[in-house]
């Protein structure tokens, strides 16, 4: 198979050309173009889009915990296509803090069946289930009981997939978890915590080595204290998620967190709930468990952002596909830096930038057609086209929507 663009954003640069593929892999890059390739004309190919912090998206959950383990295997499929409708390519489904471990073993099994008609999963993140701070207004409900063996069951379960764990690093009696992930080749990440500065380097220097959407439910900036905000941008080892939206994160902080840390140590996240992808509308949540409850309504606006009645931010609903034009068209980081940040760096932190990542001769073709508004047209997997606008159309679970919608 060939394809053709007059914009492909290779590994060295953006280029008119021809990719060739074989056996799931990028074979030759040649200058012009070839009568047999597939034509996407102007539009620009981008490499494959990495989101290793996203719950859900266009109606479907992999958390999803209610029901048959038939049905969470059908909403974790369902996921995986509109993930690709998206622009994503490969993904790092991520369980809440109460999902129980039928939701890790749903996933587990669609990881082992092979390849899906949508992004490819490359691990399993656990956001908690040991989480602390609850964020602006938010009301501390406590956190599940610090078990060692119910942290040995998720890797069991898991069957070698769990590639990240976020939580806590203050909790009491975490420690031993820490390092027993650790000792299983698991990254874990500094997620919802209270830490000041000092604190949050003291847990970085245990091995701590993400910072889980950075400058969200964690102390902040004060010229006092930088916080646990400061510690992950000053900190050398750790790599620091960040959603660009433009709302979780002003645009003129982002500029600030590029200036004061490199790019190459950022990776570029969604953190998506069931909305994203959704209809404009007014919506109920009812999603209420012991810990970490989220309930009530919620306003999913024009632009895709979830918003209470007051105006506080109730999640996340855009995909690292609209974060790139963000940063692209009104922070003004050039196109090449931006796709490193969104594909290259977490297969680089999570062991896979020899094969993804990047655009290159002998990487696997993973790619996304995109419009010039940030859309995706079409989306390889390995070679295989696992999403195509003009076949598929807008993916979506109507039935959630519908069951929801005020």
């Amino acid at each position: 198979m060939k394809v053709q663009s007059m914009r492909i954003y290779m590994e060295d640069g953006c280029k008119a050309g021809v990719l060739t593929i074989e056996n799931s892999k990028i074979t030759a890059f040649t200058p012009g173009t070839d009568p047999e390739a597939i034509d996407y004309g102007d539009k620009r190919i981008i490499p494959g889009i990495f989101d290793t912090h996203n719950h859900a998206s266009c109606g479907f959950s992999p958390r999803e915990s209610e029901g048959s383990p038939e049905e969470r295997v059908y909403q974790t499929k369902g996921y995986l296509k509109a993930l690709a409708s998206q622009g994503t390519v490969n993904v790092l489904p991520t369980l809440s803090a109460v999902t129980p471990l039928e939701g890790f073993a749903a996933v587990t099994s669609v990881i082992e069946e092979g390849p899906q008609d949508g992004a490819k999963i490359l691990g399993i993140h656990s956001e908690g289930p040991w989480l602390n701070r609850v964020g602006e207004k938010g009301i501390k409900t406590g956190w599940p009981e610090v078990s060692l063996d119910y942290a040995k069951a998720m890797v069991e379960t898991c069957h070698g997939h769990l590639r990240l764990v976020a939580l806590a690093p203050e909790i009491p009696g975490i420690d031993p978890i820490i390092e027993y992930f650790l000792s299983q080749g698991v990254a874990i990440a500094a997620a919802h915590s209270d830490n000041n500065f000092q604190q949050a380097m003291a847990a970085y220097d245990k091995g701590i080595s993400v910072a889980t959407h950075l400058g969200n439910v964690m102390t902040g900036l004060h010229h006092r204290d930088v916080g646990g905000l400061g510690a992950a941008i000053l900190h050398p080892n750790v790599e620091c998620e960040v959603i660009c939206d433009g709302l979780h994160i002003c645009n003129e902080m982002l500029k600030l967190y590029f200036r004061m840390k490199d790019t190459d140590r950022f990776m570029m996240i969604s953190d998506c709930s069931n909305l994203s992808g959704g209809p404009a509308g007014r919506y109920r949540v009812t999603s209420k468990k012991k810990y970490f409850t989220a309930e009530g309504e919620m306003n999913l606006t024009p632009e895709g952002f979830l918003l209470s009645d007051t105006g506080r931010l109730r999640g996340s609903s855009q995909p690292v596909l609209y974060d790139i034009g963000n940063l692209v068209e009104k922070v003004g980081v050039p196109m090449e830096t931006v796709l490193k940040m969104a594909c290259l760096n977490p297969c680089k932190k999570y062991g896979f930038a020899d094969q993804k990542g990047s655009l290159a001769v002998g990487k696997d073709a993973d790619f996304a057609v995109i419009t010039d508004d940030y859309k995706a047209q079409c989306t390889y997997s390995e070679g295989r086209k696992v999403y195509d606008r003009d076949v598929d159309g807008i993916v979506l679970n109507e039935k959630y929507f519908e069951e929801n919608r005020l």
